[in-house]
Order: C-alpha cells, then structure tokens, then sequence
C-alpha cells in the first residue's frame, strides 16, 4: 500500500524520505558534497529559465536527480539525446557556461545557431544531441544511433530520455523492438510523473508501469524514485555499464515529482539529499548560501557575455 498518493509503487530506493540510506555501501566513491552541489546547480540553472519567461519552456524542478546523474556517469565516448527539459545534463557534461547560456536564449552566437528549442540544449563537442520538434523522433534516432555504435564494437553508450507521454507511441514500441532485435547498446531513461489527484490517460497502459512494459518485451528494466538521487544514479549507472559491456539495451523508469505542483518536502531529490548530508554533519546553512550564490553568480555572468556576444 502506498503510504501516500505522492509515494511510488514498485520502486528501488537507496535513501528513503528521511535521508537514511538502505545500504550504506552503495555509496563508496562518491563525493557527496559535490554530488549535492550538481543537484543545487541544477535548481539554480531551472530557477533561472523560469525567471527569463522563455516561450514554451517548461519547468524542471524535481527532476534534477535524472539530469544529474546521466552527465555524471556517461562516459566521454557516450552520447545522450535531451528532451527539453534536460539542459542540466549539459551543465554537470561540462560545455561552457557561455556556450549554455547561448544555447538556451537561442542565440546566433550558439554553436546551433539558434536552432535548438526554447530551453533545449545541443553539443556535438559534448556529445549532445538536441530535443527535436517531431513527437518521439529522437527515440528512432537514438535507436539508429546505437545500432551503429554495436558496429563498431563495445564500450559506448547511446542514452535517450524522454517523458512516459511517449510510451503510447509507436515510435517508442518500434525503437524498443529495433534496440531488442540489433542488442544495441542503448539505455531508455524515461521520466513518469505522479499525479496524486488522478493520472492522465498517457501516463500508463492498463496501469502497468513503464519499467514492467519494457520487461514484458524481453528488455532489462528498472523502477526507481526520483526523490532518490542516489538510487536514481546507482540505476542509470548499471543500465550504462551494460551497455558498455555489450549486454543489450536497457530501461530506466524513474518517478519524479513536478516541484511546482508543491508535493511533501521528502519528494524534491535535493532535499533528500541535504538530509543525508545533515544528518552525516556534512551540511550547513552556510554551506548552501555559498553554493548557491557560487553557482547564481556563475551563472549570471555567463548569460551576460553570452548576451553581449550575441550583440557583437
């Protein structure tokens, strides 16, 4: 039984609502005060989006947890195909600040020239493909994509993410069939909302998850909650190395919860996250003044020369 409407069923967890970690040992080797500090960048960079008012921008606020942990474990041979909602993935991938914030504005300074989606991303230097405009079109591209990294033999990875509103489409069901059929190395990560008051009718089939869909079709699958930032990176961190290793094509689920629908405080990933952190004696309020103005201030001064640039 679900404890609330807000909680996912069927979900892995790692660290649950209080910031207590099932097994401690699942984190060894991770900087987790540097790992906070990606998630807080990710709110600050999503913060500031909303405050510009971009047309036909949509927040992402509660699903920094995927962003996050996709350019914190792809490797520099990998390449991720973004929706546009993920311009965070190419904040942790590292492209330049200036060069993000051109991107964002749309500007034609940006290596895109302006021809990305408002909001979106794309880096070929960074091995970022774009959101496109057609309905599920970067699905049978990342299929395609993948296909031709098994060509060329192991150790690289094609990720595409993407909303549980494209599971009802063919082009999920053909990408999934064609992945299955070539054992490319290609990970779906698909972002599912809750919708605590009633779901919409393309949030699930029959009410079997996402995750359960794609095991039903022979794939390997994971269900994880985006509240945990840290199982949400333990999933796509296996579903990766599969791939690397020429083990076939994989799903991620994972259940996020929109920040602006104003859901409990255990459901925003960051949070979580600075409970762990608070209760290990690792966080302080001065700690996250200082991180956050670091990041605002960074941040301002990128869109600035990114403006200034695109005057020149």
């Amino acid at each position: 039984m679900q404890a609330t409407p807000w909680e996912p069923e069927g979900v892995e967890s790692l660290l649950d609502s209080n910031g207590a970690l099932v097994d401690p040992s699942a984190i060894s080797g991770i900087d987790l005060r540097g790992y906070y500090k990606k998630l807080v960048a990710a709110r600050v960079l999503d913060v500031k989006l909303r405050r510009l008012e971009l047309p036909m921008w949509a927040s992402a606020a509660g699903e920094e947890a995927v962003s996050v942990a996709i350019g914190d474990t792809l490797g520099a041979d990998d390449w991720v195909f973004v929706g546009n909602r993920d311009a965070a993935i190419g904040l942790v991938r590292g492209v330049p600040l200036s060069e993000l914030a051109a991107e964002l504005l749309r500007l034609p300074s940006a290596p895109s020239r302006g021809r990305t989606l408002p909001g979106s991303i794309s880096s070929a230097a960074h091995k970022i493909m774009g959101a496109s405009e057609a309905l599920g079109l970067s699905l049978g591209l990342a299929a395609g994509h993948a296909h031709g990294h098994a060509l060329f033999g192991r150790g690289r990875a094609t990720v595409v993410v993407f909303g549980e509103g494209l599971t009802t489409t063919g082009m999920f069901h053909e990408s999934i069939s064609m992945a299955m059929a070539h054992d490319t190395p290609l990970v779906f990560v698909c972002k599912s909302q809750i919708w605590p008051e009633g779901a919409p009718p393309e949030a699930g089939l029959l009410g079997d998850s996402v995750a359960e869909r794609a095991r039903a079709a022979g794939m390997w699958s994971r269900r994880c909650d985006g509240a945990d930032p840290l199982g949400v990176r333990r999933s796509i961190a296996a579903a990766v190395h599969r791939a690397h290793e020429g083990a076939g094509p994989s799903l991620v689920e994972v259940v996020v919860t929109p920040i602006t629908r104003d859901p409990p405080a255990e459901r925003d990933p960051i949070e979580r996250m600075r409970r762990l952190l608070d209760g290990r004696g690792e966080w302080t309020q001065t700690f996250q003044d200082v991180t956050e103005a670091e990041i605002n201030g960074q941040l301002d001064r990128a869109f600035d020369e990114a403006v200034d640039g695109g005057r020149a």
